[in-house]
């Protein structure tokens, strides 16, 4: 079964209902079972309350706003963003609960998270992450949420203010008495249960994915006032500055900007370099480290081998520098004759940010990466994240760089935004090549009483499919075609030619 869009109500809502889930595309694989991984992407675990977060910059995207179409993609804000642990806990119980490959029935391997486990750089977010990894007690305090605040139209007010909001009254979201309190109570995980591995997202170690953390955020970020508002004299021009998909990148308030109080909290300073491997690790993360964020680790006879995308000097966008691009070189070459799964947080196709300082290394981007990939025959597949959908892409080994072949690139959607799966990956080694199966894995939020946190799981992706910036087609390229979600991708076997 899976969960799908209801019949459109006022303003467009939708409620989800079960459905029976979509067949399978291609054959199953009838083989050895090499690999078999749950992959988690873009967790996004959020403090909304946060006063480091940019919010009131959202709204100038809004369908209805005059900037519409005018302004770089924001995503500073979501209805859903007080409902992350719930999310995050929901996905793990689901994880429990897949002990063997659907389509092998071979035993779980290990769980890979690729990256923006967290959504904002904050130490309290990296420490809720990691606890809902190894198993353990998360809670966020909710109640300065911008949600809260009746002075801003534009935002969803679930439990009712004297202004109508305009999610509300445009897109028909419901009243949600209660919601704010029992998304404010203590979440419960049971922790992942088998070897887990994590990767480094932008939005585990800049500002809103975007902004490269300094002393002067840190101050905002753990103090006692919230920017609610552009200053006096600035107009939304700014804004693309604050959301750059190469870098540099900036915040946009000034001392004039205005503000609300908050309730400061030194739990949230900003993650420093070396912070989130060293917390994975702790935390019980594997793999053998490599330059930055990187790492390496054996499964059988499958390298994962995983390369830190973020550019640490800003933008959304990815690229790798060139110690990773040597050290990547040499792993590879060190595993010829066996089967590599790269994985990373920006696909290929976002290795695009080339930004870097007078004085700072040079930034590696898709083409050269991927020639590299390509001429070692024993890479297989590349799973990432970043792009928060479910897509597939065959990247061919041209004559010129080797014998035929290639890998598969995976992407799988995200746990804050439509449709909120992960999906196993089992590779299977066949008497004709290589498949990678592949199956979708919903949460386990249901809808429910406001005391479960499952519930709460249910509400957060109900109103995820209600996206109102996203009901032009965005929602259903998020869940991607047939041949993305639950479906068979085959490929030559490299190790072939070596027997």
């Amino acid at each position: 079964m899976s969960w799908q869009p209801g019949p459109a109500g006022a303003g467009g809502w939708r409620d989800l209902v079960e459905t029976p889930s979509a067949p399978r595309t291609g054959t199953p694989p009838h083989g050895d079972p090499l690999l078999t991984l749950v992959h988690l992407s873009d967790v996004h675990l959020c403090d909304a309350a946060s006063p480091a977060r940019q919010e009131y910059l959202d709204h100038f995207g809004d369908p209805d706003s005059p900037w519409a179409g005018r302004l770089p993609e924001i995503g500073t804000y979501r209805p859903q963003e007080i409902l992350t642990l719930q999310v995050a806990a929901a996905a793990l119980e689901a994880v429990g609960r897949t002990a063997v490959g659907p389509v092998t029935g071979a035993p779980l391997d290990a769980v890979l998270v690729t990256g923006d486990a967290t959504d904002n750089a904050q130490s309290n977010e990296l420490g809720w992450y990691t606890t809902l990894m190894a198993g353990g007690t998360v809670r966020a305090d909710a109640r300065d949420w911008v949600g809260t605040r009746g002075d801003a139209p534009w935002f969803w007010h679930p439990e009712g203010t004297d202004t109508p909001d305009r999610p509300t009254t445009a897109y028909g979201y419901p009243q949600v008495p209660g919601l704010v309190e029992a998304a404010s109570a203590p979440v419960r995980s049971p922790g992942v249960g088998v070897p887990w591995f994590g990767v480094h997202g932008n939005h585990d170690g800049l500002l809103q994915g975007v902004v490269v953390p300094d002393p002067a955020l840190d101050a905002l970020a753990t103090g006692a006032r919230r920017v609610v508002d552009l200053a006096p004299g600035q107009t939304p021009l700014v804004i693309p500055e604050a959301v750059a998909e190469i870098g540099p990148a900036r915040y946009t308030h000034r001392s004039d900007s205005p503000t609300e109080p908050v309730r400061p909290d030194s739990a949230r300073a900003l993650v420093v370099p070396g912070q989130f491997a060293a917390a994975q690790s702790a935390a019980g993360a594997g793999g053998t480290p490599g330059p930055g964020n990187s790492w390496s680790a054996d499964i059988g006879e499958v390298r994962l081998v995983a390369i830190d995308t973020v550019n640490p000097h800003g933008g959304w966008q990815g690229s790798i520098d060139e110690a990773q691009l040597d050290w990547l070189d040499r792993r590879l070459a060190e595993a010829a004759g066996g089967y590599v799964v790269l994985t990373s947080h920006h696909p290929s196709w976002t290795l695009v940010n080339g930004y870097a300082p007078a004085g700072a290394g040079r930034r590696v981007l898709a083409d050269e990466l991927l020639r590299l990939l390509l001429r070692h025959t024993g890479v297989v597949a590349w799973v990432a994240g970043h792009v928060h959908a479910h897509t597939s892409l065959w990247h061919p080994r041209p004559p010129a760089l080797g014998p035929t072949g290639g890998f598969w690139e995976i992407t799988t959607a995200s746990l804050i935004d439509w449709p909120q799966q992960g999906r196993v990956l089992e590779l299977v080694r066949e008497p004709g090549g290589l498949a990678l199966a592949s199956t979708v894995l919903d949460h386990l939020g249901a809808p429910g009483s406001l005391d479960d946190p499952l519930a709460l799981a249910g509400l957060s992706r109900t109103l995820a499919v209600n996206d109102y910036r996203a009901r032009d087609g965005l929602l259903s390229r998020a869940a991607g075609r047939p041949q993305d979600r639950d479906t068979v991708w085959r490929m030559p076997d490299p190790r072939s030619r070596l027997r």
